[in-house]
């Protein structure tokens, strides 16, 4: 089935450069340059045939010489049932995240699949030490990854680790970033992680990491990582909101301002006076609501 873009391209598609038997550079009718996969969809094809519309199962657009020349030298050598398994995995994203399908989040998810069938295939075991922090930081993300590796399995016909779930999982949480590749949402389950640590040893109690409170300081901190990463972090001209928050919670702020360090070494940023306050408030509440749950 062929994705939105490729339906936008398809009226005319004419062969501009054959990739391999299942892949072509080509041009529309407003001179948009893209690459058709598809099986044989450019077997036999020369540069100025037509593509065949029905053969032709995804698109992505191109831009620019140099992104073409860095389109199709990628294409080329992923296989395309990684990239078939990938757009399935967008569309359950789609489902079950509201992640939109673009080619940002399939080519990713095709190029991983692509190692993760070469390491299935020579037995090599790929080590996720975060495995029990994506689990439990993100669950919805990870759930889906785990359905992402019975997917691979299907379309791949490979037994890919259990464990690929964490990386898959990484990508969809990265895709809710404006930066490619996986290196934020790395950095941001680490720190999530060492913010958890620095809280139960400022205060001295212990943070079930599956409770519903630890949820809500995650969500918190996402939106944190979230507005550092577009640029809109809260910002108020009239800064009374940290003294008011200071005086209420001194406790909770010096602990925020040891998390702010953290957060900006970590992401080279710098948090406006305002972040740092609401982080404060939502350490106290986090501690608030464990501590009361302990004299339970």
């Amino acid at each position: 089935m062929m994705s939105g873009d490729a339906m936008a391209h398809a009226e005319s598609m004419i062969v501009r450069r054959v990739i391999g038997h299942n892949a072509a550079l080509a041009v529309d009718g407003e001179g948009h340059e893209f690459v058709a996969l598809g099986r044989g969809v450019a077997f036999g094809m020369r540069p100025g045939d037509a593509l065949d519309r029905s053969k032709v199962e995804q698109v992505f657009l191109a831009g620019g010489d140099a992104a073409s020349d860095r389109l199709t030298e990628h294409l080329a050598d992923t296989p395309l049932s990684c990239v078939r398994a990938a757009a399935r995995i967008a569309e359950l994203a789609h489902e079950r995240l509201d992640l939109r399908v673009t080619q940002a989040l399939i080519l990713p998810l095709a190029d991983h699949l692509h190692f993760a069938v070469q390491r299935a295939e020579a037995g090599t075991v790929m080590e996720y030490p975060l495995l029990w922090e994506v689990s439990q930081l993100y669950p919805r993300e990870f759930a889906v990854g785990r359905e992402a590796v019975t997917i691979a399995r299907e379309v791949l016909h490979t037994g890919i680790d259990d464990d690929e779930a964490v990386a898959l999982a990484m990508h969809l949480v990265n895709a809710q970033f404006t930066k490619p590749g996986i290196g934020a949402a790395m950095q941001m389950t680490e720190t999530i992680a060492q913010a958890f640590t620095i809280i139960e040893r400022t205060f001295g109690i212990h943070i079930d990491r599956h409770s519903m409170n630890a949820a809500r300081f995650v969500t918190h901190l996402r939106y944190v990582f979230a507005r550092v990463d577009s640029g809109k972090q809260i910002s108020d001209p009239h800064p009374t909101l940290f003294d008011a928050i200071s005086n209420a919670h001194p406790e909770a702020i010096a602990c925020a301002m040891k998390l702010q360090y953290l957060i900006e070494m970590g992401f080279e940023t710098q948090l406006t006076l305002e972040e740092t306050a609401y982080l404060g408030l939502h350490v106290a509440r986090l501690v608030l609501d464990v501590t009361e749950r302990t004299k339970l």
